[in-house]
């Protein structure tokens, strides 16, 4: 039956045709509830470079069958699949993949199922390598330092990926005899230091070399040359002065860049044109020849050095009439043997024979060329005569020449590096004296005898080698006594003297000194094992007395009655040593302490010739800083050093009863401490170590306590540098310019210490000062008048306009 519809009249007539009555009621039959849809999330909308693609499916309607998924790939390629584990109609659908696959960028994903398709878009974000060489040009002494930066990295070695770092010659083929170094990707940027040896001790020639990092399926490369050291290799030759009476001996200092071989030629031409040759070892840089019975007729008497390849030429005169010779003692010492540009100079001059109330000095550069002669007032016997390096200054080996009396006496330094940071610019806070926090053995109940060294390990535990008890005493970071072990005797975990100590991450090895041994423990005071006894060969000891190790796990221990430094593995093997020959400066002749720094260039002190010297991690003597005397930045049998997570480096100056700070540039910051048994007072103070806070603990063995320091002292305290009052001392005997005087002014003006508008550094050069503040100057920085006395005639000066900038 059918049914019509009509409408006549505004009434709606029903004819009811069977045939369409079924299409009608499909229409108006509601649809099926169950309707499919499907919602696919992507676990993140920008995937990291390694993780597997997750992406929640939920089908709405889900019955059975299989979900077909279509997933379109950065680079345009497709991979297919299907998923039928369905329950309630979810999956987790997971493609898995690492970045190793290189697909990188912009991923969808097409779900179908029954007809009914869901696509779903998500990023995998790239691996961004970067590799940069610190220079192009380098010798063989040179280190490579190599930065790397990665946006993906992981800073738990356990999940981490690798740097595989390898280097190709010019033609593209690896470098003979080297193995691919792997180098974990633990943080964001990093610096990889390569010894440049490495290469070329393996018999690879100087030449076009790159070196190339690869990270999953990404590298990077960078071009860089080796010269032949010849070419960097230069020697300086100088006599002790220029004219000679005949019959004189004549000394000649030579100065090489490095050793490289083991003997020089010497050619003597006289006036006559006769030539002689004599061989001569070379042991170190800074070598030294007394010439006998050559100085028989006047006239020029020309010498060639010819050393590695290099020929080097000098000459001397001798003279036809005796000259008068003063017989002045007089010496000079400088405080470095290298300066960066900007560094002062502190030459300190000494004398027995005051004759003369003035004296000279001037300078030569590396060209050969000379500045003009500046003479001062000579007020006493000890005096130190300061000198600025220009930024300008040629780079190279200069000297420094002194006329006392008619006494001329020379001084060889290095000019080399970047300039250092403008130290007008440097927060004062670096410059306070340490605040002491505690005493170990004064506060509490603790009691130690002649303690001779002390080390803190990764969690602040503090070790003590109590000597004269033949202890080894540990303490939590309160100070509490958590154990000790020891005693005098011969065995096994006994004692002798016992003097140095090192902490590692699971051990503790201590210098027996008295047995001439080291003894390695655990933690809780564990015998482990023991090595060395006397004797002479490698391996053995006389006296040893302090240990460091290095960042590669080898331990050094220096001997101080071979006046040698012994490398040894963790367990006790001998891998090599040192020996006092590297230069006249940097001989080891009594070495007290050594201590690494965070690029693993170490430091040894030598007590007896009042110097820190500095090695690189070749193992090469680089520097060496200090000399005798007690002004800042001099020592008086120095005995230990230690270094903080910043860099700055701290000194037991233990015969002037005083820690000297140093910055990484070994530029004197502070010093704190005199004479004395009350607290912050020191009356041998023999041993040093850091604690993860910074914090500086100072061992004094007379006063049988351990005295803990703050890094700073309070921000809010007055703190005037040494630098600016060396600058107004300095200036006020005419030794330093209006310029450099001002710069300090201005120093303290920024500080907040003085009062008064800041100047510009161009205007330190107009500023206008009256001379007789000169007078005040000298009063201030010879104790006459405090601090705030001289600051407050300073300011009042500004503020009524007699000093103008």
């Amino acid at each position: 039956m059918i049914y019509l519809f009509k409408i006549e009249n505004d009434v709606v007539k029903i004819t009811l045709c069977a045939g369409l009555l079924f299409l009608a009621l499909i229409f108006l039959i509601p649809q099926d509830a169950h309707a499919i849809t499907i919602d696919a999330i992507p676990e993140s909308t920008d995937f990291s470079p390694n993780d597997n693609i997750t992406v929640d499916l939920n089908i709405h309607g889900y019955d059975i069958g299989s979900v077909l998924w279509v997933a379109h790939r950065p680079d345009g390629s497709t991979i297919t699949g299907s998923l039928d584990q369905f329950k309630g109609g979810k999956v987790s659908h997971q493609i898995f993949r690492n970045a190793f696959d290189n697909y990188f960028g912009n991923w969808s994903i097409d779900y179908t199922y029954h007809g009914v398709k869901q696509t779903v878009s998500f990023n995998v974000k790239p691996i961004k390598l970067i590799a940069i060489p610190d220079k192009e040009l380098y010798y063989e002494p040179d280190i490579m330092k190599i930065n790397i930066t990665t946006s993906y990295y992981i800073p738990v070695a356990a999940k981490a990926g690798v740097f595989h770092l390898n280097f190709y010659d010019s033609d593209g083929n690896l470098v003979k005899n080297f193995k691919q170094i792997d180098i974990w990707a633990l943080q964001h940027s990093m610096i990889y230091y390569f010894p440049i040896s490495e290469i070329i001790d393996n018999y690879n020639p100087p030449g076009e070399y790159k070196f190339k990092i690869q990270y999953y399926n990404i590298s990077v490369e960078a071009p860089f040359l080796i010269d032949d050291v010849r070419n960097l290799m230069t020697i300086f030759l100088q006599t002790d002065k220029q004219g000679y009476d005949i019959g004189d001996g004549v000394n000649l200092h030579l100065l090489f860049t490095r050793v490289k071989e083991s003997s020089g030629v010497l050619k003597i031409t006289d006036p006559l044109g006769n030539t002689t040759s004599h061989t001569f070892p070379v042991t170190a840089v800074n070598t030294n020849l007394r010439l006998e019975n050559i100085t028989t007729k006047p006239g020029i008497y020309n010498l060639e050095i010819q050393y590695a390849e290099i020929t080097q030429k000098g000459s001397f005169q001798v003279l036809a009439k005796p000259t008068l010779k003063p017989n002045i003692n007089l010496e000079i010492s400088l405080d470095k043997l290298k300066y960066k540009p900007g560094e002062v100079i502190s030459a300190k001059i000494h004398t027995a024979s005051f004759i003369k109330n003035s004296i000279s000095f001037w300078f030569k550069d590396p060209s050969g060329k000379q500045s003009l002669k500046v003479t001062v007032p000579m007020k006493s016997g000890d005096m130190i005569i300061p000198h600025k390096i220009d930024k300008n200054d040629l780079q190279g080996i200069w000297n420094m020449y002194m006329d006392y009396g008619g006494a001329i006496r020379t001084a060889t330094f290095f000019v080399q590096g970047l300039p250092i940071e403008n130290i007008n610019e440097v927060s004062s806070i670096k410059f306070s004296k340490p605040k002491l926090l505690s005493i170990l053995g004064y506060d509490n109940n603790v009691h130690f005898k002649n303690p001779g060294a002390i080390a803190i390990d990764s969690i602040d535990n503090i070790y003590v080698v109590d000597s004269g008890n033949s202890l080894i005493k540990k303490f939590d970071s309160t100070g509490k006594l958590l154990l000790s072990w020891g005693s005098f005797g011969s065995g096994n975990g006994q004692f002798r003297n016992p003097s140095g100590i090192l902490v590692d991450q699971k051990y503790v090895y201590i210098a027996d000194t008295g047995h001439a041994q080291i003894q390695k423990f655990d933690k809780n005071g564990n015998f482990v094992l023991a090595w060395g006894t006397y004797g002479e060969v490698p391996g053995m000891f006389h006296t040893p007395v302090a240990l460091a190790e290095d960042r590669n796990g080898y331990i050094f221990v220096l001997d101080s009655g071979t006046n040698k430094i012994q490398i040894f593995d963790l367990n006790g093997k001998y891998k090599d040593g040192l020996s006092p020959v590297l230069t006249n400066r940097g001989n080891f002749t009594a070495t007290n302490s050594i201590v690494f720094d965070s690029q693993n260039n170490f430091y040894v002190v030598i007590s007896d010739m009042n110097r820190i010297l500095k090695y690189n991690n070749n193992r090469d003597f680089i520097n060496y800083f200090g000399s005798t005397g007690t002004e800042e930045g001099r020592f008086n049998n120095p005995n230990s050093i230690a270094i903080d997570s910043n860099g700055y480096i701290y000194v037991a100056d233990t015969n002037n009863y005083r820690i000297q700070k140093f910055d990484s540039n070994e530029i004197f910051l502070v010093s704190w401490g005199s004479f004395g048994t009350t607290p912050a007072q020191f009356a041998n103070p023999v041993g040093l170590a850091i604690d993860s806070k910074n914090n500086v603990y100072v061992i004094d063995k007379a006063n049988n306590d351990i005295q803990k320091f703050s890094p700073f002292g309070n921000a809010d305290e007055i703190t005037i540098p040494t630098w600016v009052k060396n600058n107004a001392k300095w200036w006020s005997e005419d030794l330093f310019s209006n310029t450099d005087f001002a710069t300090g002014i201005n120093y303290l003006i920024r500080q907040g210490i003085i009062q008064a508008p800041i100047a510009s550094s161009e205007s330190n050069s107009n500023v206008k000062i009256p001379g007789w503040v000169k007078t005040n100057a000298d009063w201030w920085t010879n104790g006459l008048i405090s601090d705030k006395e001289f600051t407050a005639e300073i300011q009042y000066l500004i503020s009524v306009g007699i000093i103008k900038t």
